[in-house]
C-alpha cells in the first residue's frame, strides 16, 4: 500500500513538473513570437515609409501613394496592438515577480528567526562540560546515544540553515534584479507606444489630407475601377481555364495508368505498342512526381518563402474598400499585391514545373507554376526568365518586375486545384 501511494505521488509530481516546463516553454515561445512580430511590423513600416518618400518626389499625389500611406497606418495600428500586448504581459510578470519577492522575504524572516535561536542556544551552552553532563545524565544507553547524535548533528543543522538562508538571499537578489529589468522594459515599451501613437495620429492626418487632394480625380478613379474589374475578371477566368486544363490532363494520365495496370498483354502486343507504352510510362512518372510534390507543398503551409527579396503586402486577399471612393469595393483579389523595389527579381516559392507563360492586359506577363495539385501564379512581370516545361526550384528565378518608376508591384496567387487560397496563410511571416 505504502509503495503504491509513493508511486502515485511521484507520478503526480512528475506530471506537475512537466506542466510547469511546458508552460514556461510556451510562454518563452509566445514572447519570442511577439518580439519577432514587432520587428517585422517595424521593418514593414520603415520600408513603406521609404516607398512613400520615393513617390512624393514626383510632387504629384497618386492613388498608389495613398494605398501605401493607408497600409502604413494599418501596420502602425497592428504595431500598437502588439506593444499594448507586450505592456500587459510585462505588467503581469512584474506583479508575479513582486509576489515572489514578498514570499521569499517571508521565508527569509522565518529561517533567520530559527537560525538566531539555534545560534543563541549553541552560544548559551557553549561549555563542553555542559554537553558532556547532558549525555551522562541519560536514563539509559539508548537515550544517551540519541543525545550524542543530536549534539553531533546540531552544528551541521546550523550550517545547513545558514546555507539555505544564503541561497534564498541569492534568489531574492536575482528576483530584485529581474524586477528592475522588467520595470525598465515596461517603461521603454510605454514610451515606444506613446511615440508610435503620435506617429499614427500624424499619419492619419496625412492620409486624410492626401485623400482630399485626390477628390477631384473621382471620375477618373471610377473609370479606372471599371477597367480594373474587367481586367481582374479576365485574369481570374484565364487562371481557372489554365488550371482546369492541366487538372483534366492529369486526370487523363491517372485514367491511363489505371487501364495499363489492369490490362494483360501478350509479348507481341507489348512489342507493337512499345512506343505508346513508353509515353504512358513517362506520364505515369509525371503523375507520381506530382503526387509527391503535392504532399511536400501541403506540409509547408506557413513556411513558403516570399516571392521577392523584400517588400510589403499592400493589397490583401479578398474584397476591400476603394481607397477614395466611398461605399465602393475593389474587385475580389484572388491573391495578394506586394510592393517592392523597381526591377526586383521574382522567385519561385517552391519546387515545380512552369505550365504557362502568358501576357494579360493590366497584369503584363504572367507565369503559372505547378507544384503537384497546387499552383502559384506570378503577374506584372516585365521580363520572364523561364519557358513552359522548365523545372524551377525553391528560390529559383522566374523573372523581373518593371525597372522604371519609384515602386513595382507583384501580383501573386496560390491555388489548390481550382480553389483559390489566401497566400498570406502559406507564406512565412
Amino acid at each position: 500500500m505504502m509503495r503504491t501511494c509513493t508511486i502515485i505521488l511521484l507520478a503526480a509530481i512528475m506530471q506537475m513538473l512537466q506542466c510547469i516546463c511546458s508552460s514556461v516553454y510556451a510562454q518563452t515561445r509566445e514572447i519570442e513570437s511577439q518580439k519577432e512580430m514587432i520587428r517585422k511590423l517595424e521593418a514593414d513600416i520603415s520600408y513603406l515609409d521609404s516607398q512613400i518618400k520615393s513617390t512624393q518626389k514626383q510632387k504629384v499625389n497618386t492613388l498608389d501613394g495613398l494605398v501605401l500611406i493607408q497600409r502604413k497606418i494599418s501596420n502602425r495600428k497592428k504595431l500598437l496592438e502588439e506593444l499594448d500586448s507586450e505592456i500587459r504581459r510585462q505588467t503581469r510578470e512584474i506583479g508575479n515577480t513582486q509576489s515572489n519577492i514578498r514570499l521569499l522575504e517571508r521565508r527569509l524572516d522565518t529561517l533567520e528567526h530559527y537560525y538566531r535561536n539555534m545560534v543563541y542556544n549553541a552560544y548559551k551552552h557553549r561549555d563542553a562540560k555542559v554537553w558532556f553532563m547532558y549525555i551522562l545524565a541519560s536514563d539509559n544507553l539508548e537515550q544517551g546515544y540519541r543525545r550524542w547524535s543530536y549534539l553531533k548533528n546540531y552544528s551541521k543543522t546550523i550550517n545547513a540553515q545558514a546555507g539555505k538562508i544564503r541561497e534564498l538571499k541569492d534568489e531574492h537578489t536575482a528576483e530584485l534584479g529581474k524586477l528592475q529589468k522588467l520595470k525598465s522594459g515596461n517603461i521603454a515599451a510605454q514610451a515606444s507606444r506613446t511615440k508610435e501613437y503620435n506617429k499614427l495620429t500624424a499619419e492619419e492626418k496625412q492620409g486624410k489630407a492626401y485623400a482630399r487632394s485626390l477628390d477631384k480625380k473621382q471620375n477618373e478613379y471610377k473609370r479606372q475601377l471599371s477597367q480594373k474589374r474587367q481586367q481582374a475578371d479576365r485574369l481570374a477566368k484565364e487562371v481557372e481555364r489554365m488550371i482546369a486544363a492541366e487538372i483534366k490532363r492529369q486526370q487523363e494520365i491517372a485514367r491511363r495508368q489505371a487501364e495499363l495496370a489492369g490490362r494483360s498483354q501478350s509479348d507481341s502486343q507489348k512489342t507493337s505498342t512499345a512506343g505508346k507504352e513508353q509515353i504512358i510510362s513517362l506520364e505515369m512518372q509525371e503523375y507520381a512526381n506530382n503526387t509527391r510534390l503535392s504532399g511536400s507543398f501541403a506540409i509547408n503551409r506557413g513556411k513558403l518563402p516570399f516571392p521577392v527579396a523584400s517588400g510589403v503586402i499592400v493589397e490583401q486577399f479578398g474584397v476591400h474598400p476603394h481607397p477614395t471612393l466611398k461605399n465602393v469595393m475593389l474587385p475580389f483579389n484572388n491573391g495578394i499585391n506586394i510592393s517592392t523595389k523597381p526591377g526586383a527579381g521574382v522567385m519561385a516559392v517552391f519546387d515545380g514545373v512552369v505550365k504557362q507563360v502568358i501576357a494579360i492586359p493590366g497584369y503584363n506577363q504572367c507565369v503559372l507554376v505547378q507544384h503537384g495539385q497546387y499552383f502559384t501564379f506570378y503577374c506584372k512581370l516585365a521580363e520572364v526568365g523561364v519557358k513552359v516545361g522548365d523545372k524551377v526550384s525553391t528560390g529559383g528565378a522566374i523573372g523581373r518586375l518593371e525597372s522604371g518608376g519609384n515602386t513595382a508591384t507583384l501580383h501573386f496567387e496560390l491555388w489548390n486545384g481550382t480553389t483559390k487560397q489566401n497566400p498570406e496563410l502559406w507564406l512565412k511571416k
